[in-house]
């Protein structure tokens, strides 16, 4: 079902697939490695830039994804996942 838990779990999941992406080897080939390699102005590439900037973002949440993680598999385990 669609509940606010399962909406959680993919936002988690989503963002886990987004920590594993090695920025250098998978996005340099788009010019998503950074922000500063795009050329010309940020406001010829908005969407551009708001995905690197996302991609940036998302790397100082490892500590708070990893907890995240715990305590859903916990949870998971505990109430019998669905």
């Amino acid at each position: 079902g669609l509940s606010l838990w399962n909406i959680f779990k993919a936002g988690l999941l989503c963002t886990n697939a987004i920590m594993i992406l090695n920025r250098p080897r998978f996005l340099s080939k788009y010019g998503l490695d950074d922000v500063n390699n795009m050329g010309g102005s940020p406001s010829e590439h908005p969407l551009k830039n708001q995905a690197v900037g996302l991609l940036l973002a998302v790397q100082y949440l490892k500590v708070p994804v990893i907890v995240a993680n715990c305590l859903t598999i916990f949870f998971e385990i505990l109430l019998g996942g669905s």
